[in-house]
């Protein structure tokens, strides 16, 4: 127990240090003095020297926190912060994380340009851009822009949270140019590399949000998982299980152990647990926030091994000491802080509630000592022990707690392993051939969708996360003391020895048993999905989708036949994945064409994913281009698919089989010829039998005239008003010679361009106006003489 002493008096020294300084110094020095000759009155030499030791480490703790206090003056790049322009390099040190329409990169200064020459420089800065071109771990990227120094808010101190993992500045869309690449650690090189691909691969496999959870369960890549899901995950209390933290990595540890324990045996599923860890750790890049996680879940593991509360205890205070010791400021980290609250958690708590668990099935007439049984009690002990132990936490930082988090937690963290384990084989089979992936996608869609559907429901229970004013570090230190006591309580009643009086009759139910029954149900599982992803699911009529993509254009046509054409992809690759995703079944990955009707961002960026994501057969593109990082991507990237592509022209008619056609009537060659972008965009008119669909792109008031001038049909049972309902299209003229009965407007909520324009909105007033800021999604459907109209909202 002396080095539990020693470790325990470090860590209230770090404490000490955090929360209230120099103050502490004298106390210690008095408790050391008072303990000392305590012991030496009583004679006990040994305890005093421990004693003595154990008041040295508590200084030597405080010393060390304040040793390693970000300093009040700015040092390093972040001396030139809101100083002006500045120009620098610096090397990208992680994998960008992309939301929204930029992405964000984190990068490390090597030199300044200053007094007209370079100079070497240290420091983090934080960059964020567009979205095009892509960075890589290991570019050595040159900067011109201005530095900001990162602010604080009230409730949220971000200066304080970058400084702590090394950055004091910000530089929002500078120019940007790189000029090296491969510039990093060869072994990190490797390791991202593989995590690209492996996300890449699950983003063919998976449609959305599947994929995204997938990408931040697996890899820790939680930027592209929607805000809607990730606030039902956080109203319910398992946002933890996209966390690659200490809590999480523990919870998987434990679950591996009591899944594991009744086929292999304890000792054998805690060495599986290790080499788990191991490989999770080495597959999310090795972060110092992930080995921090593996180090709390290896404490687990070593707790099992070692079967003796005394031995738990030694791990954890050792491993606490020596990572407080490397790094102090993680005290100040919540993932740290609720990692720690878990491993206590699983290592005491669950323990003594899984005892409870047995005896109560007991008493039910049911043999949970082992088996099945056993292991599902064990799975829900761990659950409710990482739960219970870390809510004063998550009260204290985040304001709130989920009065239901038990529940969903219970329904989620058990099936966490086999969630873990489909995605990992989805990524894997799908990086080695993308059929692969997607055949072995069906699992990870089921277990991932589980995820998603309990997630909403819980979220969407009355009162299911409730706020918590005032709840400061005294009322949290007052949770654990009773909750502390709460255990003790529960270790000091042991339940009644389970005999055959108890009146159990088992049921012999051999290993190979349990085998042949997991094997057939999983084949039955496996016949029903692919009996239903073979089914022909078609209604022989046609739909036209106006996805709701934000500010931005993408419209999903698919036709009697079953084929699938897409006008444009909006500006967000996350926005149109997820919209198609919706629209289409998840087994679905080809679209027969893409189509751009012309190369602005809000038209263009989301179309880059799906031809990395869907198997595109081919791409029809308006003739006018662009010189733009953007476009130059999107070039690229139909060459790297070799996917065909064709210029469109006026008069082109594309069939799409049963009588469905899609007619291109402009833009003509004069307006191509004027560069105006906008007015180039494609015009098409989609026909079948009597109902016709007018799809304008961005065109303004010169496009509609040369449209109208150019004599092509252009009276539809539907318009998709030009450019997003701005003022300088939909003319009278034009609207008079659609006659559309429904008009849609693709547009983005409170878009700073103030669309659609009230004079637009007027003008359209003769037809059935919806808008995708409104109305979501809408779905148009028509068998070829009449038309239905749904919306998502």
């Amino acid at each position: 127990m002396t080095l539990v002493y020693l470790a325990g008096a470090w860590l209230l020294g770090i404490v000490a240090g955090a929360l209230a300084g120099e103050v502490w110094w004298p106390g210690a020095a008095a408790i050391g003095v008072a303990g000392l000759t305590k012991s030496v009155l009583e004679r006990r030499p040994q305890l005093a020297a421990i004693g003595l030791l154990s008041a040295g480490f508590f200084v030597a703790g405080a010393v060390r926190y304040d040793a390693t206090i970000p300093p009040d003056e700015p040092t390093g790049i972040a001396r030139y912060n809101d100083a002006g322009f500045v120009r620098i390099r610096a090397l990208v040190t992680d994998e960008p994380e992309v939301r929204g329409r930029s992405q964000r990169v984190r990068l490390e200064v090597r030199e300044v340009f200053v007094d007209g020459r370079w100079q070497r420089e240290s420091g983090g800065v934080l960059l964020r851009r567009g979205l095009f071109p892509r960075h890589h771990y290991g570019d050595l990227l040159e900067l011109a822009g201005e530095l900001e120094t990162p602010p604080t808010f009230p409730d949220f101190d971000y200066r304080e949270i970058l400084a702590r993992q090394g950055t004091g500045s910000l530089v929002a869309y500078p120019e940007v140019r790189t000029i090296a690449s491969g510039r990093g650690n060869d072994a990190l090189a490797i390791v991202h590399a593989t995590r690209r691909r492996l996300g890449d691969a699950l983003a063919r496999a998976l449609p959305e949000p599947q994929a995204a959870l997938a990408q931040g369960i697996l890899l820790g890549q939680r930027s592209a998982i929607p805000a809607d899901l990730s606030a039902d995950l956080n109203a319910t209390g398992t946002s933890h299980l996209i966390a690659i933290s200490g809590q999480n990595v523990s919870l998987v540890a434990g679950l591996v152990i009591s899944t594991l324990a009744w086929l292999i045996g304890r000792r054998q599923a805690a060495l599986v647990a290790l080499l788990t860890i191991a490989g999770y750790t080495a597959l999310t890049g090795a972060s110092p926030t992930v080995v921090r996680a593996a180090i709390m879940g290896g404490l687990l593991v070593t707790a099992t091994l070692a079967g003796r509360p005394a031995s738990a205890a030694t791990s954890i205070g050792l491993a606490g000491a020596l990572m407080t010791g490397l790094e102090p400021q993680v005290l100040h980290d919540v993932s740290f802080q609720l990692s720690f609250a878990a491993i206590l958690g699983i290592v005491y708590l669950a323990p003594a509630l899984r005892e409870r668990g047995v005896e109560q099935a007991r008493r039910w007439g049911v043999d949970a000592e082992g088996g099945l049984t056993g292991s599902i009690v064990e799975s829900a002990a761990v659950t409710a022990g990482a739960v219970l132990a870390t809510l004063p936490l998550i009260a204290l930082h985040f304001g709130r707690v989920s009065v239901i988090a038990l529940v969903p937690n219970l329904l989620l963290v058990p099936a966490f392993p086999l969630i873990l384990g489909a995605s990992a084989l989805t990524a894997v089979a799908g990086a080695i051939w993308a059929p692969l992936g997607q055949a072995s996608g069906f699992l990870a869609w089921a277990l991932l969708s589980y995820m998603v559907e309990v997630g909403r429901f819980f979220a969407g229970l009355p009162a299911a996360s409730v706020a918590i004013d005032g709840f400061g570090r005294g009322h949290a230190a007052g949770a654990y003391v009773a909750l502390a006591a709460i255990t003790w309580l529960l270790h000091g009643r042991r339940p009644a020895a389970i005999t055959e009086h108890d009146g159990l009759r088992r049921r012999p139910f051999t290993l190979r048993a349990r085998r042949a029954w997991l094997f057939a149900g999983g084949l039955a599982v496996a016949a029903a999905i692919a009996w239903w992803a073979a089914l022909d699911h078609s209604d022989g009529r046609l739909t036209v989708s106006v996805l709701d993509v934000g500010q931005g254009d993408a419209i999903l046509i698919e036709t009697p036949e079953g084929r699938r054409v897409l006008i444009d992809g909006g500006a967000s690759g996350q926005a149109v994945t997820g919209a198609l995703s919706a629209e289409l079944p998840f087994w679905e990955r080809t679209i027969d064409l893409v189509v751009l009707s012309h190369p602005q961002e809000d038209h263009l960026a989301g179309l880059i994913d799906v031809l990395e994501r869907y198997d595109v057969r081919q791409v029809l593109a308006t003739a006018v281009e662009a010189d733009t990082a953007l476009y130059r991507e999107w070039r690229d990237l139909i060459s790297e698919e070799a996917v065909p592509y064709h210029a469109a022209r006026a008069g082109d008619v594309i069939d799409l089989g049963d009588g469905v056609a899609l007619r291109v009537l402009g833009p003509g060659a004069g307006v191509v010829a004027s560069g105006d972008v906008n007015d180039a965009s494609l015009v098409l008119r989609l026909e079948w039998q009597q109902a016709s669909f007018l799809l304008t792109g961005d065109i303004e008031a010169a496009g509609e005239r040369a449209l109208l001038a150019s004599g092509a049909e252009v009276q539809s049972t539907v318009l998709k008003v030009a450019h997003h309902g701005s003022r300088t299209s939909s003319s009278p003229a034009l609207l008079a010679a659609v006659r559309a009965a429904v008009a849609v407007v693709s547009v983005g909520a409170n878009n700073p361009f103030g669309h659609p324009s009230l004079g637009v909105l007027e003008r359209l007033g003769g037809s059935f106006v919806l808008r995708t800021d409104e109305h979501g999604t809408v779905r148009l459907t028509t068998d070829g003489e009449r038309l239905w109209v749904e919306t998502e909202e």
